[in-house]
């Protein structure tokens, strides 16, 4: 299941009345402000990609990536494999492994696995089970990071990129 088809309502207004002009008016659905719901009923096997928020108060086996948005496993929720988001919010059950820059297990919320992100909080009830790694950011551009490089950022264990305009960037 791949959640990255857009949805857009347009629709076109003219003016008819002699010698006024023609006015055009679009509305569009934001992407980024989608979210998908996975009903409290519902099983789905199988991996999720999208780039809106999604809600899972239902059972998912598989992993989920979602690129801009957040990951909500809701009270009823249960997901059985990787999450990889920005944001991971969990008041459901987790058994698997979290990538995120910001983790949240609220007080119904379990986390049976790995957690790997730069900010973690276990609300009052919340339980993780398992280990926590280390937040490395995730967005390196390959093509200009020659052999040397990587051998010396291996040794430092750290990439810093600020720019792709700026060909001083510093590693």
């Amino acid at each position: 299941m791949t959640g990255t088809q857009s949805q857009s309502l347009t629709s076109n207004v003219s003016s008819t009345a002699s010698g006024s002009e023609s006015k055009v008016y679009s509305d569009s659905i934001d992407v980024r402000n989608r979210c998908t719901i996975i009903a409290r009923n519902a099983s789905f096997v199988g991996d999720i990609e999208d780039s809106g928020d999604i809600q899972i108060y239902g059972k998912i086996i598989g992993n989920i990536n979602i690129t801009e948005g957040s990951i909500r496993i809701m009270n009823t929720g249960y997901v059985k494999g990787q999450l990889n988001a920005p944001e991971i919010i969990i008041d459901g059950q987790v058994h698997g492994s979290c990538y995120a820059e910001n983790i949240d297990i609220l007080e119904h919320g379990m986390l049976r696995g790995t957690s790997c992100c730069e900010n973690i909080a276990i609300k009052r009830g919340g339980v993780f089970v398992g280990q926590s790694e280390e937040w490395t950011p995730k967005e390196v551009p390959l093509t200009r990071v020659t052999k040397d490089v990587i051998e010396e950022l291996e040794v430092q264990n750290e990439l810093i990129i600020t720019s792709d305009d700026d060909s001083n960037d510093k590693l």
